[in-house]
């Protein structure tokens, strides 16, 4: 009985799922931006402060002592004939407490900040349908942008991006960008963990993910085999993600917003990188033309940059990746986000009205 009153947790987590999408500035006034930053404050500090990663160690050791668990209750089940029905029933209410317990950290850490209100109506954009020439205008834009970055980073004899210090550094760095741009955007003060590199970070390649956010530990992740001018922006993703801006569209543009006010050369040329990818693939549907004519624009460096990306993640293409994104694409949806990975790209619509 002890154990099924954890389980009563799953409909809790369900029901304040359904009041926080109903509510969504209740949502944002009293949970995102009261008794979430408390949690992040405090909670997430817990293992924010460490510099390798507690949740990529969990994520292996769990499912094995889960597994050893159901085995040792099989075997007493099987054995014990006179106690067979009780045993089983233990079983049961101890896998429904660790559901219980699971998904209402989910919710408390990650969930309900998927039910906030836009970013767009938090910094008063007027997202809305644009005209052809304004997309142009904004690829333009970005275009300039990591022409003249790109010759501020670091570079290998094939003129490819590099970063020449070590991973705490950068993740430092990152820590210093989110406080730099809390004086412009106060939503974005308080406190940011470091951002912490994958040990699998090639199997995560394999499976087409550049970071990833562990809610239960509060943890925030990169991959750092990808090529390197993705690496500073992921970070300020991840981050973002802990910040309680859970929407991936919204994470990219809070990304693209800090890297652009860090003042750090490899976060502006990163953050401009990811604002100007995803702008030229919608330029690429709207005009072809154009979108030639801008890709020719481009310096060595950043057309290096580019080829290199390509050609990174030519190998891993197959079925992990293809279910990978089936498997992301099936979690936003089941967190709201209805595009599921087609949200990523309405990361240029909320850079259509910053401009704008």
């Amino acid at each position: 009985m002890k154990r099924l009153w954890f389980a009563l947790l799953i409909p809790i987590s369900i029901l304040l799922n359904i009041l926080a999408h109903r509510f969504p500035h209740l949502t944002e006034r009293y949970f995102s931006m009261g008794v979430y930053r408390g949690l992040a404050a405090s909670y997430g500090r817990v293992f924010g402060v460490l510099p390798f990663s507690v949740s990529q160690f969990l994520i292996v050791l769990l499912p094995l002592l889960g597994l050893g668990y159901l085995i040792f209750s099989v075997f007493v089940i099987i054995t014990r004939n006179g106690q067979r029905l009780r045993c089983l029933g233990r079983l049961m209410a101890g896998v429904l407490a660790a559901a219980g317990v699971l998904a209402f950290m989910f919710t408390i850490f990650a969930g309900l900040n998927y039910a906030r209100l836009p970013l767009s109506e938090k910094m008063g954009l007027d997202v809305r349908p644009s005209y052809v020439w304004e997309l142009v205008s904004l690829a333009e834009r970005l275009a300039d942008d990591v022409n003249s970055l790109s010759a501020k980073v670091s570079r290998d004899t094939s003129g490819v991006m590099q970063i020449e210090y070590g991973h705490l550094t950068l993740a430092r760095e990152a820590q210093a960008a989110f406080r730099e741009a809390g004086k412009s955007f106060p939503w974005l003060t308080g406190y940011t963990p470091l951002v912490k590199p994958v040990l699998y970070s090639q199997f995560m390649s394999r499976l087409q993910i550049l970071g990833v956010y562990s809610p239960f530990t509060m943890e925030a992740h990169v991959n750092v085999h990808v090529p390197a001018y993705h690496i500073p922006a992921t970070m300020l993703h991840e981050a973002a993600h802990f910040r309680g801006i859970m929407r991936e569209d919204e994470a990219n543009f809070v990304a693209w917003l800090v890297a652009k006010n860090s003042g750090q050369a490899e976060f502006m040329y990163s953050g401009a990188m990811l604002a100007f990818v995803h702008t030229m693939r919608q330029l690429r549907l709207a005009s072809p033309g154009c979108h030639r004519r801008i890709m020719d624009s481009l310096t060595a460096y950043v057309t290096a940059d580019l080829r290199a990306n390509s050609d990174y993640w030519q190998q891993f293409t197959g079925p992990l990746a293809t279910a990978s994104t089936r498997v992301n694409d099936a979690y936003l949806r089941a967190n709201r986000q209805d595009d599921g990975v087609a949200s990523y790209g309405r990361m240029v619509d909320l850079l259509l009205a910053y401009f704008r």
